[in-house]
């Protein structure tokens, strides 16, 4: 989810860079375009084939796979479990289903969905989660369904020798999940029984379990975003990605 709302971000500034610094396989949206937010949609999908593979001079990710090197995915109430060099496919399938601009607040509205995402990759746990206790270090696989992100992504204003610059200090976040499938390999040093009895628990409740790690989840992503939507505005001032025309 992070990746595709990461990537709505990009266009958007790219967007509104202005030409002559932008590469020509970007399409340019005017500031006053009546049909400003359709403009960026489709900019996002002509851009599609190039995000898939990445783009080194921008700073962009290949995002087929999207490669975390390492991932807090639970920490706390006697539970912490690590994901590590965690290979995501599908966000490249990504469906933008509203974006919507708020040049005046400095604000952007997006909602997408993720048909389907798998996972692969390796994980640490050692703790209880819910009731359920977990302890092991080895190969993790999963799969997501039906994934829905709402974001809310708001900047101000940062100024410098050169000119003003965006910088985004705050997201809203609501994910929702469809349903998932998980399996982690050598749980409890290998014990078969253990091992596959954990995995059947871990899904045959896939409600509660979404509900306790959505929190955590949510940050992550956010942390995510903030981190990569800023590392893009620092490479140009507010004029440059907000012509008046």
């Amino acid at each position: 989810m992070e990746t595709t709302v990461f990537l709505a971000v990009s266009c958007l500034l790219f967007n509104f860079a202005e030409q002559s610094r932008i590469p020509s396989y970007i399409k340019v949206c005017k500031r006053s375009d009546p049909k400003l937010n359709d403009c960026i949609i489709n900019s996002i999908e002509t851009l599609r084939p190039y995000l898939l593979k990445g783009i080194p001079d921008l700073d962009v990710p290949s995002i087929e796979p999207l490669t975390l090197p390492e991932i807090l995915v639970a920490q706390g109430a006697g539970i912490k479990a690590v994901g590590k060099n965690i290979d995501i496919y599908g966000p490249g399938s990504f469906v933008i289903r509203k974006l919507n601009v708020d040049l005046e607040n400095y604000q952007v509205d997006i909602s997408v969905d993720l048909p389907y995402l798998t996972f692969d990759g390796a994980y640490e746990v050692s703790g209880r989660l819910l009731v359920l206790p977990l302890k092991g270090k080895g190969p993790v696989k999963a799969n997501a369904t039906d994934c829905k992100g709402d974001v809310v992504l708001y900047a101000q204003l940062m100024k410098k020798a050169d000119g003003s610059y965006l910088q985004f200090n705050n997201i809203d976040m609501k994910i929702t999940i469809g349903g998932y499938h998980v399996r982690l390999d050598n749980l409890f040093n290998g014990d078969k029984f253990l091992g596959e009895a954990t995995n059947a628990a871990l899904n045959e409740n896939p409600k509660e379990l979404i509900a306790y790690l959505k929190p955590i989840v949510e940050k992550t992503v956010k942390d995510i975003i903030q981190k990569i939507a800023n590392k893009i505005t620092q490479h140009f001032t507010v004029q440059e990605l907000l012509p008046d025309d």
